[in-house]
């Protein structure tokens, strides 16, 4: 199915899941435990990522080819970094060959052990020139991310709207937020793309913080803002990770009970590979 025109109809739930580490889960019996149980919550997609400039991307169709056996939609995340329009144009191959409709294209992140002098950036330099190659390439359905509180590397948030608008323009017909704390800045990124006649529905990406060291590093690398109220639980649940699972449980179930009062298109749940945790947040607020 594709996902925008299930984002169009209003009030959809997915996850994102990560390939485990190479030498770990070979026969990727525990990720698709996780799976067999997130199928439960019965989401209407769920996205596969894989590691900074392509590593473990094989892992990721393996896992994509998974998620559709198991009979879920599935979105499966592409980069610009490092990649040549050869070697994309072969993913997408392997992507159609999987039965695969959903593609996330995004610029990706430079590995952090690159060698100096490393080429990064290949043929393609944009999330937006690589949706352009995608949408050429096949007939598949393309996302792409959106910053509520703007992208790092962003001058301010009117340059990430006119990103955005070029890539709705090259082809993606619906949008993923990065992590946020703080529902006014998802609110005010959907005003904002609305007065720029952004039509494509947004989904709002929703972090669970779990475990307060990890978010403090997530937070760190993202540069998303953390608001006092749980900036302070984390403080004081840095060394629980039991309080601070609990804690975080109901911080991210009150988040997305206050999204979906406000009519958002879809929440899309970040769940590090937690099930037990994932479906406990909808439980809480309700949606399932």
């Amino acid at each position: 199915m594709r996902i925008d025109d299930l984002a169009k109809s209003g009030g959809t739930v997915s996850f994102e899941v990560f390939p485990p580490k190479y030498g770990m889960d070979e026969d990727l019996s525990v990720i698709g435990g996780t799976l067999s149980k997130l199928r439960g919550a019965a989401p209407d997609f769920v996205s596969v990522t894989y590691g900074a400039g392509g590593s473990s991307r094989s892992r990721a169709i393996e896992i994509a080819d998974l998620v559709i056996s198991m009979g879920m939609t599935t979105l499966s995340h592409l980069t610009a970094v490092g990649h040549t329009k050869g070697e994309m144009s072969s993913v997408l191959d392997d992507l159609t060959d999987s039965g695969v409709d959903n593609v996330l294209a995004l610029r990706g992140d430079i590995p952090a052990d690159s060698p100096e002098g490393s080429v990064h950036w290949k043929d393609f330099h944009r999330a937006s020139e690589l949706a352009e190659f995608v949408r050429f390439k096949g007939d598949f359905c393309i996302g792409g991310a959106a910053y509520p509180e703007g992208h790092r590397d962003s001058t301010s948030l009117e340059t990430d709207i006119s990103f955005m608008k070029e890539k709705v323009a090259n082809g993606v017909s619906f949008f993923i937020t990065q992590l946020f704390f703080d529902n006014d800045s998802f609110l005010s990124l959907a005003d904002r793309c609305r007065g720029a006649a952004i039509d494509a529905p947004i989904l709002a990406g929703i972090m669970p913080v779990l475990r307060a060291r990890q978010i403090f590093r997530i937070v760190e690398i993202s540069g998303c803002k953390v608001p006092r109220k749980l900036e302070a639980l984390m403080e004081r649940y840095i060394d629980d990770d039991v309080s601070m699972r609990e804690a975080g449980i109901d911080y991210a179930a009150g988040q997305i009970a206050a999204l979906w009062e406000k009519g958002v298109s879809g929440v899309h749940i970040y769940t590090m590979n937690k099930s037990a945790e994932v479906i406990e947040i909808l439980k809480r607020c309700g949606l399932r």
